[in-house]
């Protein structure tokens, strides 16, 4: 699959909240993943979800322990340390100064041995990533840049290093300042081109590597009981819009995704358009390092077959003879599997596998068209 077939029209607009960079601003500078899906820190994500779920859990023990060993004198767990270069406070020089970058729960505090800049987590309206500005591109090859406000003035900071480590960072710092939010979700708003009337209901927001989910203490919002969410690899249309809700002017996230074959529309609101803000500067960086790692694949029809057949099938694919199924002789689908695997769109070159983000964008991408 190229650049030259059939593509999915993604538009993600974001209307101006108050001096915020506009999306159109923020594409036509962002990279679209480029080598962060090649990185190291993003292969060591799809690695762990690889991993045996207690195995798992061990290892997030082990994690959260560690970081609640190191706190701040007031007592706050300590996420992230690292030493990078940054230009902090929109210092008007534009002189990098090298110093610690920490953040807790609560504040992302940037520190040199003469001084020390507190940015509160609920001050951030802003995260870029992979955006280096003009007047430190000499600088820095790979950076954050981070808005906040302080008083009533809003303030930059450009945290620059290495690729996987502010890419980490970022991650990091985008689950600090959305994670617990409460949103007002919407599913599914619509199915296909019908609209329903479904009500909307509380809920909370959980960013997670492939996926948004929204977990609800007062009930499920899905049929099956658990959290509804939404994987960032089935997203194929997501806008940000003004609405009335509860005769309030509100930003509401509007995002089409394909589920179980059907493509389906969800929206959710949070309760600021800073966080909206945020949550839509996530959506377009995950979305576009899924993009930017299916963009140079090239798949036969026959190879789309059997990433489709492995999508339908799901774990029953290792539990039937799946050549059989899909009309090939083993010997074929043995070779298919080895290069759909090397191409990184399964976890696997031999059943039992399942598809990788990039795998599923192949596969809900083939659905859109078809449902077109």
């Amino acid at each position: 699959m190229t650049d030259d077939g059939p593509q999915r029209q993604t538009r993600d607009t974001m209307p101006d909240t108050g001096g915020e960079q506009t999306a159109q601003e923020a594409r036509s500078r962002a990279p679209e993943g480029g080598d962060v899906a090649k990185s190291d820190l993003l292969q060591a994500y799809r690695r762990k979800k690889s991993e045996p779920s207690d195995e798992r859990e061990e290892q997030e023990r082990e994690r959260s322990k560690k970081q609640t060993e190191k706190q701040t004198s007031d007592g706050e767990s300590i996420v992230v340390d690292f030493v990078a270069n940054f230009v902090a406070g929109g210092n008007a020089s534009f002189d990098p100064v090298k110093g610690r970058v920490l953040m807790s729960q609560r504040r992302l505090i940037l520190a040199t041995s003469k001084a020390k800049t507190v940015i509160p987590i609920t001050s951030i309206f802003d995260i870029a990533v992979g955006q280096v500005p003009p007047e430190v591109e000499e600088f820095f090859d790979y950076t954050v840049m981070v808005g906040y406000i302080i008083g009533r003035q809003r303030r930059t900071t450009v945290i620059g290093g290495d690729r996987e480590t502010i890419e980490k960072f970022s991650l990091l710092l985008f689950r600090a300042a959305l994670n617990g939010s409460r949103a007002q979700v919407t599913h599914p708003a619509r199915i296909g081109g019908r609209v329903l009337d479904t009500e909307r209901r509380p809920s909370g927001l959980h960013l997670d590597y492939e996926a948004v989910t929204f977990p609800d203490d007062d009930g499920p919002l899905t049929e099956n009981g658990e959290p509804f969410h939404i994987d960032l690899a089935s997203v194929i249309f997501f806008e940000v819009l003004e609405r009335t809700v509860d005769g309030e002017t509100r930003l509401v996230l509007s995002v089409q995704h394909v589920k179980q074959g059907q493509t389906v529309t969800s929206e959710i609101t949070l309760d600021s358009r800073r966080k909206m803000n945020i949550l839509g500067r996530y959506l377009r960086l995950v979305y576009h390092w899924i993009k930017s790692g299916v963009r140079d694949v090239e798949i036969t029809e026959q190879g789309l077959e059997v990433l489709v057949g492995l999508y339908s099938a799901g774990e029953m694919a290792a539990e039937v003879d799946f050549s059989e199924l899909l009309g090939v002789e083993g010997e074929v689908l043995e070779a298919e599997l080895e290069t759909l695997h090397e191409e990184e769109l399964i976890g696997d070159d031999e059943l039992p596998t399942s598809l990788t983000p990039q795998g599923r964008f192949v596969v809900n991408e083939e659905i859109e068209d078809v449902n077109v």
